[in-house]
């Protein structure tokens, strides 16, 4: 973060400021992870308040503290506001503000964190990055994410997320990106939307954060793309599509053993073959959105390449495991919502052998989330998958459209016992592990690659 002043922080977020003008470096809101010279941040949520613990951070060395209400025993410098969670996002704001930096901002239900990582990698080709950290794309996280900056930093590559309307626009208006971008509209935290056009209405608020100079990226293949571009006529704005024709687009999509694709990239600058090193075909349409935005942002079509092929998967993204010849476990336990399961069920019916689907609970999904677990377990069977085993209560109406080829599980061990088999011999087994955050699926991953050392260590 660089150095601010009291009285700077005070202009920007409407406080009253009680106690000496010092200068800041440091900022955090959790108090228990208090260093000598941060300026803590009292926020105030459902089952905490941090004004509780104003006392315990000064003592810890916290050298100013941000407040709703004044503190008569407090020994260091209060800034006094009304909401200490916009003051937080106004101080985020400030330091993005004081710094020259280019900004591409990326939400949607499906790739968001993959895109964004594809971006980091791209535009670290041509610059310095900084680029949001696992989840912290909320309102909370995105400014915590702005107070990282520093002036080196020669981009900001920032993933906003969403469980209700307004959180968007609200965090958008603190990054003020020069790209803004949708990857994709799908069922994800419908029980903070409503429906779909509920989710496309709030990942569209992406856009209202631009200037008259900003850059719009539009998904082509979403149902929803005409409904953006009717509120961006007064922007510049560029397409992508793995379907069809678009500003970016692909032809010629090949995926190799492992099930990465390789393509060529059809651009308004030219064209280049682009080879992934993620497996998935549906990280071709990530691919095209992270070069549309980083050749905005001024990458050119080696870096794009360049940049893609030096891809580091991200964790708990379709992780390939292969701890005996013939075998794959792919962690893909990040999350989950029915768009994201089918294309990872894409990408296990690629495979070669049997086929088997681990799907825990997905979340967030409203009163239809029976309906939408039904629904992936029926486009799974229809993609050839072999097998689909259930962990959790709602997936259980997923596996029963498998009949004897399907099981629901209500504990780990019993769901790991019935997989044993499959971990041994010379067959080629593939085996996808998927849930939401909230199944824990990933403790799956960690029995049966443990289960297979032990395995191996026998022999």
């Amino acid at each position: 973060m660089i150095s601010l002043t009291m009285s700077e922080i005070a202009s920007a977020t409407q406080g009253r400021l009680v106690g000496a003008d010092i200068s800041i470096k440091q900022v955090s809101t959790d108090s228990r992870n208090i260093s000598a010279g941060d300026l803590f941040i009292a926020l105030k949520g459902p089952n905490f308040d941090g004004h509780q613990f104003i006392s315990d951070v000064v003592q810890q060395g916290a050298v100013a503290v941000v407040v709703e209400q004044a503190q008569p025993q407090c020994t260091v410098p209060q800034l006094v506001v009304a909401d200490t969670k916009l003051a937080l996002g106004a101080l985020g704001a400030l330091v993005k503000a004081k710094l020259s930096l280019k900004s591409v901002a990326v939400t949607g239900s499906v790739g968001k964190t993959t895109v964004k990582e594809m971006m980091a990698a791209i535009l670290s080709r041509i610059g310095n990055v900084l680029a949001t950290a696992g989840n912290f794309n909320n309102e909370i996280g995105v400014p915590l994410t702005l107070l990282r900056l520093e002036p080196q930093h020669n981009y900001a590559v920032m993933e906003l997320g969403a469980n209700h309307l307004g959180e968007i626009a609200y965090t958008t208006s603190l990054v003020k990106p020069d790209v803004a971008m949708i990857t994709n509209v799908g069922a994800a935290h419908l029980e903070g939307f409503g429906d779909l056009f509920g989710v496309a209405r709030a990942k569209g608020e992406i856009y209202t954060g631009l200037s008259e100079q900003g850059l719009a990226i539009v998904p082509l293949d979403s149902e929803f793309h005409s409904y953006w571009l009717q509120r961006l006529t007064h922007l510049r704005v560029q397409t992508f599509s793995a379907e069809q024709v678009a500003d970016f687009y692909a032809e010629n999509i090949v995926l190799d053993s492992n099930g990465c694709a390789g393509f060529t990239m059809h651009t308004p600058n030219g064209q280049c073959f682009i080879q992934l090193v993620l497996p998935g075909r549906h990280n071709v349409a990530n691919a095209l959105a992270a070069a549309a935005a980083t050749l905005g942002l001024g990458a050119s079509l080696t870096d794009v390449q360049l940049g893609l092929a030096a891809m580091k998967p991200v964790k708990g993204r379709i992780n390939v495991n292969q701890p005996r010849p013939g075998l794959r476990i792919i962690d893909d336990t990040y999350n989950a919502n029915s768009e994201s399961v089918k294309a990872a069920t894409d990408l296990l019916a690629s495979y070669a052998g049997t086929r088997i689907l681990v799907l825990g609970d997905m979340g967030e999904l409203g009163p239809d989330a029976r309906l939408y677990h039904e629904e992936v377990g029926a486009y799974a069977k229809q993609a050839g998958i072999n097998h689909l085993f259930t962990l959790g209560v709602l997936s259980q109406n997923a596996s029963e459209l498998f009949h004897a080829q399907g099981a629901h599980f209500s504990s780990r061990s019993q769901l790991v016992a019935k997989l044993a088999p499959f971990l041994t011999g010379t067959a080629e087994v593939s085996i996808l592990v998927k849930g939401s955050r909230s199944a824990r699926m990933e403790l799956v991953v960690q029995d049966l690659l443990e289960r297979c050392q032990q395995e191996t260590d026998a022999c």
